[in-house]
């Protein structure tokens, strides 16, 4: 990220500034979305250096929404270009708890694989409040201000992005009455 001459370009330094301050989230993120760390460790340094290249980055009013949304954008991408491979334990990711046994973990981490799948086949709007409020937990009127909409439409776009999930999975037949869905990341 060195400009001509040694220097930093404004550029580069609000990118830094934007690493200091939610380069942890974004790769939290990155590796929530992906299930492995080595992925969103490539993931991190393509979103910077799409973000360094960006034309038309000077006129975006949030850096770190617009960075939070390329982020979703890069996993799902990723997510797609994977072909459906037989999960071996290495790839399964951390235990959760060491009470586990490795088919259980192995379940689990296959019915995520599917569910953070059919999130991707989501529209683009639907994927990213889904992420926002149930992976990164963001109250509605925070997610509401990122994208420049009201709560309440927030709110309407999560109940049908849940009903169009449902409808991925195949469980229409079950129907919660629940409003909230449990926290993917804390399984």
């Amino acid at each position: 990220m060195r400009e001509t001459g040694g220097y930093l370009s404004s550029r580069q330094k609000e990118l830094l500034e934007l690493l200091d301050k939610s380069g942890a989230d974004l790769y939290a993120l990155l590796t929530r979305l992906t299930l492995r760390e080595e992925v969103a460790e490539e993931l991190m340094q393509e979103l910077f250096i799409k973000l360094n290249n960006s034309r038309g980055a000077g006129n975006i009013a949030n850096l770190n929404a617009y960075a939070r949304r390329a982020a979703i954008n890069l996993a799902f991408d990723w997510r797609r270009s994977q072909k459906r491979t037989v999960l071996t334990m290495g790839q399964a990711g951390e235990p959760v708890s060491t009470e586990d046994s490795p088919l259980r973990k192995l379940i689990h981490t296959e019915e995520l694989t599917e569910t953070l799948d059919a999130v991707g086949r989501l529209k683009k709007s639907s994927r990213e409040v889904l992420v926002m409020r149930y992976l990164q937990q963001e109250s509605y009127d925070n997610i509401a201000e990122q994208l420049g909409k009201t709560s309440h439409q927030v709110r309407a776009l999560c109940s049908r992005a849940i009903r169009n999930l449902r409808n991925i999975l195949g469980s229409n037949e079950h129907k919660s009455s629940n409003k909230e869905i449990h926290n993917v990341a804390n399984r």
